[in-house]
């Protein structure tokens, strides 16, 4: 089994501030973190607050099965000096939204630490609806900071505008909507595709937040050469392989995860042709 590069680890931190981002999410779905066992995401979270050294906020990825595992690793986040913590709602057992509150109002009780909702039904199965996110809000004043919704529903998505738009910061996951969804109101994006491209995503947001739509749209068409592949073999394997082509070592995905073959890497090469081109 690949064990965790915790010098690539350093070194993908500083690219990405270095490039400007606004927060770091460690753990998340690009992190591969449902393959790591409680030391190693432990290890992960403490690693990314020290070197970020205050430098950008750290969000860091609580997301369990289990409530008490949930608590346990967001009780170590805040121990650490993490900024907020990050939850999909629990996954593999599904739950209904009774089990949700109970699940998401544990981890405030647990911890102090403004938290952000994580809406991803392509992996944990089910979308956690915005009347359930409304009333934690409302149990929870101040501390449900955000939603980072990561599914192209967007009818959803307006209904999560309508409902919390006011009170919270509505984030895209879905990176080939980013623009649509800015137009429609998103606070801004927490794109698996910004590991990769940080300069180039962070260009969209300020170019739509200055009013220059036809710019952000044009780099949204950019950065869609590498996003209609990015999802190619099993993710994240087609980050990793792009991070390697603009020279970041960053290792191989974890088992049962494998590399992309010779086909999916010529696809992903050809992808960032023009941004290999200017390394």
């Amino acid at each position: 089994m690949s064990e965790v590069d915790y010098e690539s680890l350093d070194r993908l931190t500083n690219f990405l501030i270095d490039n400007g981002v606004n927060a770091l999410m460690p753990l998340g779905t690009s992190g591969e973190f449902a393959l790591l066992n409680r030391s190693e995401k432990e290890q992960v979270i403490e690693r990314v607050v020290d070197r970020a050294n205050g430098r950008v906020p750290v969000v860091a990825g609580v997301s369990e099965p289990a409530t008490k595992n949930a608590c346990d690793l967001a009780r170590f986040a805040k121990e650490v000096g993490a900024d907020a913590v990050i939850s999909t709602g629990p996954f593999y057992y599904k739950t209904n939204d009774d089990g949700l509150l109970l699940h998401y109002q544990s981890l405030l009780d647990k911890t102090d630490l403004p938290l952000m909702i994580y809406n991803i039904p392509s992996y944990a199965g089910y979308n956690i609806q915005p009347e359930v996110v409304k009333k934690l809000s409302e149990q929870n004043p101040g501390l449900v900071r955000g939603v980072k919704f990561t599914t192209n529903d967007l009818s959803l998505f307006l209904d999560y505008l309508r409902l919390l738009g006011k009170e919270m910061q509505i984030m895209i996951g879905a990176d080939s909507i980013f623009v649509s969804a800015l137009d429609l109101g998103a606070a801004g994006g927490v794109l698996g595709s910004a590991n990769v491209l940080p300069k180039e995503t962070l260009s969209i947001y300020q170019n739509f937040a200055k009013g220059d739509a036809e710019e952000a749209r044009r780099m949204q068409k950019k950065i869609d050469q590498f996003t209609s592949v990015m999802t190619l073999g099993t993710y994240p394997a087609s980050l990793k392989y792009a991070l390697r082509l603009l020279g970041m070592e960053c290792g191989e995905v974890r088992p049962p995860l494998v590399p992309l073959n010779s086909e999916e890497e010529a696809k992903v090469r050809d992808s960032l042709s023009w941004k290999i081109k200017t390394q």
